[in-house]
């Protein structure tokens, strides 16, 4: 059985993550542009930020046709001297995984006074971001977030974060990972539906992108086709693990060394800061292993805009626990935050190429 919470748990005053947080942060917002993208399943907003002009691309081909012209121009000429560099981050595509939703909505913060929800001004952060064109997707899949009753998992134990994640299966046992993805959509399979899910029960990163899509889906993927951006991340939770970039499967050579060359300026200055960090090194995503990774939703973005799209897996604080001999320790609030806002930075001069 799964132990409760303790609610009382002191959680700083930035560590914004919740539905209301959302609402409140887009209601704000005065110098960017705000779109609903679409509504989820169960009723949900699904909100785009944007700050930057919107690049204009004289488009005569689709992205395949481009590529069959060996001409990416005709899909997205970006050697026009008023082009911007752009950024897409992408929050909690698993509901249970708001620890980028919390750095998105300071980011927010940021850019429209100057300082985050602790009062700290940021300026070199907010100067990166004006020289580019920045897309935030804070929750990706709100109705995952609303079966999650508090606003962080600091400080809780491996076994509740795998209840409220993955669920519970009809028997009362945990789902747990990747045992959870044996069935796909797993509405009515379970006794709990986790926040791993919309309220079909799709896993949005395993959705049938080659054919229905659901709502979310398909709004991310015609935002990467619009935009084209120069980087795209889906900022995840992956309990205790040390905070990496996970290059995309079924992606171009180029798109990966991208993906290496941009998770090595993030692991300098991780490493100069005192945070740990695991460098992308490795092109090969198993493509060529048996059986074969997964084409997932990170692979289908890329293959609309053909430019690096990322999943980014964040330390989600638990208590220590024993992974096969090894203790996996969690993050503090504050390194949580810190990472994430190194990985924004890097990423903002790389596509910047400053």
């Amino acid at each position: 059985m799964v132990k409760k919470r303790n609610m009382e748990q002191k959680i700083p005053v930035y560590y914004k993550t919740s539905l209301e947080d959302v609402e409140n942060c887009v209601s704000s917002v005065e110098k960017g542009q705000v779109t609903v993208l679409c509504t989820s399943p169960g009723g949900r907003p699904v909100y785009l930020v944007r700050y930057g002009a919107k690049n204009t691309f004289d488009r005569k081909a689709n992205l395949s046709s481009a590529l069959g012209a060996s001409d990416i121009s005709c899909f997205a000429d970006k050697s026009r001297p008023d082009y911007r560099p752009t950024l897409l981050l992408v929050g909690a595509t698993h509901g249970g995984e708001f620890e980028g939703t919390m750095a998105l909505l300071n980011l927010i913060r940021v850019m429209e006074t100057g300082r985050d929800y602790a009062g700290n001004e940021f300026p070199e952060l907010r100067g990166l971001m004006e020289k580019i064109t920045l897309l935030i997707i804070p929750f990706l899949n709100p109705d995952g977030r609303a079966r999650v009753p508090f606003d962080s998992f600091v400080g809780m134990t491996f076994e509740e974060l795998r209840y409220y994640s993955q669920g519970t299966w009809k028997d009362g046992s945990l789902c747990g990972w990747p045992e959870c993805k044996k069935v796909h959509p797993i509405l009515g399979h379970v006794d709990y539906l986790g926040a791993y899910y919309n309220d079909e029960g799709i896993n949005l990163m395993h959705d049938n992108f080659f054919g229905k899509k659901a709502a979310e889906t398909e709004s991310l993927l015609q935002v990467c086709e619009e935009y084209v951006p120069d980087f795209s991340v889906l900022l995840h939770g992956g309990t205790n693990t040390v905070d990496v970039i996970l290059s995309p499967a079924y992606a171009s050579l180029q798109a990966k060394r991208k993906v290496c060359e941009a998770s090595a300026r993030i692991g300098e200055v991780c490493k100069r800061e005192g945070l740990e960090f695991i460098v992308t090194k490795d092109t090969d995503c198993g493509e060529n292993k048996m059986p074969p990774t997964s084409f997932n939703l990170v692979s289908a973005m890329h293959h609309v805009c053909g430019e690096p799209c990322v999943t980014y897996e964040s330390n989600q604080g638990l208590v220590p626990y024993d992974l096969g001999g090894h203790i996996q320790t969690g993050s503090t609030y504050d390194e949580i935050y810190r990472h994430h806002q190194i990985l924004f930075e890097e990423l903002a001069k790389y596509i910047l190429c400053i």
